[in-house]
This record gives C-alpha cells, sequence and structure tokens, in this order.
C-alpha cells in the first residue's frame, strides 16, 4: 500500500505540489503556533485528508492512457476543479489562525498611507460620489470576482485545453496561497470596520435590488454573523494584501497571455472590480498597491517553474 503511494505521488504536477505544499506549512502553523484548541489537531487532520485524497484524485485520472483521459468522466472534473474546493478551505483555515494569531492589527498603517498619498481617506472621497445605481453595479461586480476563476477554468476545461489550464491552476494556487500568508504577515479588517460604520453600511451605502443581498452574503462568507455589535471582532483579517486584485490581475493575465478572446472580458472588469473594492468600502488603496509585489512574484515563480515546458496550444 505505501509503494503503491508512492508511485501515485510522481503523477502531482506543479499545482498540486503547490498546493500540497501550502497543506503542510498551515498544518505546520497550526501544530506549532496554535493554543490548545481542537482547531489546532482538527486543521491537521482535514489536511492530511485533503492531501491524500488530492494524490488518489489526481492519480487516478494521469494515469490513464491519452485515450481515456479525452472522455468525460467525474475523475477529470475533479482533476481540474478541486482547486475551488481547496482554496475555499484554506480560506477557512486561514481565518481560524488568524483570530488565534492575529491580535494586533495593522489599520492604522494603511490608513496613514492613503491619506499620505492621497491627502484623505479613498474611501471617504468616494461617498461624495455615491449613487444606488452604481453600488448595485459594482457589488455585482465585486460578488462576480468568486466565479471568475471557475469561469476562465471552464473555458479551457471546455477547449480541451489542459496543459494551459494546470499552468493556470498553478498560477492562481499560488496568487491565493501567497496573498493568505500576506493576511498572516499584515492583519488588517479594511475601512468598513474602521473608517465607517460596517452596522449601517445600508443605510449609508445602499444598492437597488441586490446589494444588500449579495453584500450580506459574502459577510456570511466571512464568518461575520449578523446583528452583533462587535462585527470587528469576527471580521477575517483579509485587507492587505487585496487578494480580489491579485487574482483578478492574474486571471486576466492568463486570458492575456493564453491568447484567450475572453481578455476582452477581463481586462475591463478587472479594472472595474478593483475600483469596486475601494467603493464598496472592502479596501484601502494601500491593500491595492500592496498586491502588485505578491502579483510580480505569482509569475515569476510560475514562468520559472514552467520555463521548459508548452502551455499555449498543447492539448492532452
Amino acid at each position: 500500500m505505501i509503494e503503491d503511494f508512492k508511485n501515485r505521488l510522481s503523477y502531482l504536477e506543479a499545482p498540486d505540489i503547490a498546493n500540497q505544499i501550502f497543506l503542510l506549512v498551515l498544518s505546520v502553523i497550526s501544530l506549532f503556533l496554535l493554543p490548545f484548541i481542537p482547531e489546532k489537531f482538527l486543521i491537521v487532520l482535514v489536511n492530511v485528508i485533503l492531501g491524500i485524497g488530492i494524490v488518489y484524485a489526481v492519480s487516478i485520472y494521469e494515469e490513464k492512457d491519452e485515450i481515456a483521459r479525452r472522455k468525460p468522466n467525474l475523475m477529470r472534473f475533479i482533476r481540474f476543479f478541486y482547486p475551488a474546493v481547496m482554496v475555499l478551505i484554506c480560506f477557512k483555515e486561514i481565518y481560524v489562525l488568524m483570530i488565534h494569531l492575529s491580535p494586533v492589527l495593522y489599520d492604522s498603517y494603511l490608513i496613514e498611507f492613503d491619506r499620505k498619498l492621497f491627502g484623505g481617506d479613498p474611501t471617504v472621497f468616494l461617498a461624495d460620489f455615491r449613487n444606488p445605481w452604481l453600488t448595485e453595479f459594482l457589488q455585482i461586480i465585486y460578488a462576480l470576482f468568486y466565479l471568475i476563476p471557475i469561469f476562465f477554468a471552464m473555458e479551457l476545461y471546455l477547449r480541451h485545453k489542459y496543459d494551459a489550464l494546470k499552468f493556470s491552476m498553478f498560477v492562481v494556487f499560488v496568487g491565493f496561497y501567497l496573498s493568505f500568508l500576506g493576511y498572516l504577515l499584515v492583519p488588517a479588517i479594511g475601512p468598513r470596520f474602521t473608517l465607517h460604520s460596517f452596522i449601517d453600511i445600508d443605510t449609508e451605502l445602499p444598492g437597488i435590488f441586490v446589494t444588500k443581498f449579495l453584500r450580506h452574503f459574502i459577510d456570511f462568507g466571512e464568518s461575520i454573523p449578523s446583528d452583533v455589535h462587535n462585527p470587528e471582532a469576527f471580521a477575517q483579517r483579509d485587507a492587505f494584501p487585496s487578494g480580489h486584485t491579485i487574482i483578478v490581475i492574474l486571471v486576466t493575465y492568463l486570458s492575456y497571455r493564453l491568447k484567450s478572446n475572453s481578455f476582452k472580458f477581463y481586462l475591463p472588469y478587472a479594472c472595474l472590480m478593483i475600483f469596486s473594492t475601494v467603493y464598496l468600502r472592502y479596501h484601502y488603496v494601500a491593500d491595492l498597491l500592496g498586491a502588485v509585489p505578491f502579483v510580480l512574484l505569482t509569475i515569476v515563480i510560475a514562468n520559472s517553474v514552467y520555463r521548459n515546458r508548452k502551455i499555449h496550444s498543447k492539448n492532452t
């Protein structure tokens, strides 16, 4: 059984290895830094199960011959779309780590940076231009972000560009996981808690039809309970760097590099989405600028790992 598992490890490729490394990093942080709480060992247990499951899911698909891999089946879908589940699980594990390991917040430094750069607070300045229709539009743009990586992966998947999809998986994995580590290093909750009243945001920044629902759905995904007097105590410390900015720029980069027609959609979408993060009070401008080094580092790592590999047109 052990020998069989070792053989299956040989089927892991760059995105799968990157994912396993991050699971190991989270497990080590949890094991050695978290206080003695149930989550300390639960994170390790979950990551071990996920790591083993990924090895088997990937190897069962990759060990098939080329003809078998071309046939639509559940294992092929799992092989290319398990990242969606992994990123979500790791996001929640990071939340647990941040809540227990990040008592100090760095919002004051980010606010000071914005004020030195702009002479004031950008979110406060944009409040003078708020409009319910604009808020509605930008809230939809912001919420769509959570589906954008999946949309791009589905485009490559349906076009049978599996090598390009694996490269994209690696880029998105690295982008997400670097941003998660950034959250641990510079925990911050964002201007909707520090410069504005989080509880009153539906009144201060109203939309038209779906803004309130989308806003509260996103809050739920970030583990913020409704109707609590201290929502900042539950907030995910994920303002710096802006993960939204990192990933949307990387997807736009991928669509350009892989010569996808969808680049014409992702470029304007990225601009609107990045603007929405400030207008909707999720981020300081410092968070957006802080995302740039993470984007560049991700691209450098990806180009280094895939230096001698064809990713543009080869299909499997």
